[in-house]
């Protein structure tokens, strides 16, 4: 097992990944769902100060272990690949983290629950690290991290200290707009697929789109799927706000 532990993308064995929807898989899918789940209920029982110092941690956690798994690429592999720059969805959303374990506002928020929360969801619904062993450090330190993501926002959803609103879905927005032009055409420079625009993750909804659109065709129906997605967020808070007060924040 200790072999294993190692395994980066470059240096693991062929066939030495886990398919989609193992038992490993699903077992750890069901985890991360108990762990998000005491997570919440510590936070929504902490005062307003033990809810901070938890956003924190959870804060702490995500960016040490990233950290980790950055300096592994420099330690073991001849080459640092440039894919691996934390220029993903989640990879940005540590920095979001950051600033709204600092401060929480209402922009982070917002941008944490319509983008970084579905973000983290669908990675460990299709995760595109299947290529590593599911003993290696980068396959625990993936699932566990985008578990860690999805309870950074959970916690303070459950505990209505972040309140989504479509009226500010122009923030999220605002921030597609900034980050995915340059973005896209990174990828096409570097050959790499931040934010899967150039590609979508085997067995993903975006690679069945890429089959029947085309590419760069499929771009059209994964903003359609964000949509609907945000449709889905949304529609219930339209309801819960009307009893709600306005952002305390």
């Amino acid at each position: 097992m200790a072999k294993y532990f190692q395994y980066l993308d470059d240096t693991g064995a062929p066939e030495s990944g886990f398919p989609l929807y193992g038992h490993v898989h699903i077992l750890f899918l069901i985890g991360i769902a108990i762990g998000v789940a005491l997570l919440a209920f510590l936070y929504y029982e902490a005062t307003d100060s033990g809810r901070l110092k938890i956003l924190r941690v959870t804060a702490a956690v995500i960016v040490f272990s990233e950290a980790g798994r950055q300096v592994s690429f420099f330690i073991m592999l001849p080459a640092y690949p440039i894919s691996q720059l934390p220029l993903q969805l989640c990879g940005l959303a540590e920095f979001i983290e950051i600033i709204h374990a600092a401060k929480p506002n209402k922009t982070t928020g917002e941008i944490l629950y319509s983008l970084c929360l579905p973000g983290a969801i669908a990675a460990l619904l299709f995760p595109d690290w299947t290529m590593y062993p599911l003993q290696s450090y980068q396959a625990i330190q993936s699932f566990v991290v985008h578990g860690l993501h999805v309870a950074f926002v959970v916690m303070p959803l459950a505990a209505s200290d972040i309140r989504p609103s479509a009226k500010n879905l122009w923030r999220p927005l605002l921030f597609l707009l900034v980050v995915l032009p340059p973005l896209y055409f990174l990828n096409k420079a570097w050959n790499t697929n931040f934010f899967f625009i150039n590609a979508g993750s085997q067995g993903s909804p975006l690679d069945i789109l890429i089959r029947l659109m085309g590419n760069p065709g499929f771009l059209i129906g994964y903003a359609g799927i964000l949509a609907a997605v945000w449709i889905v967020m949304y529609v219930p808070f339209v309801f819960i706000n009307k009893n709600r007060r306005r952002y305390w924040f």
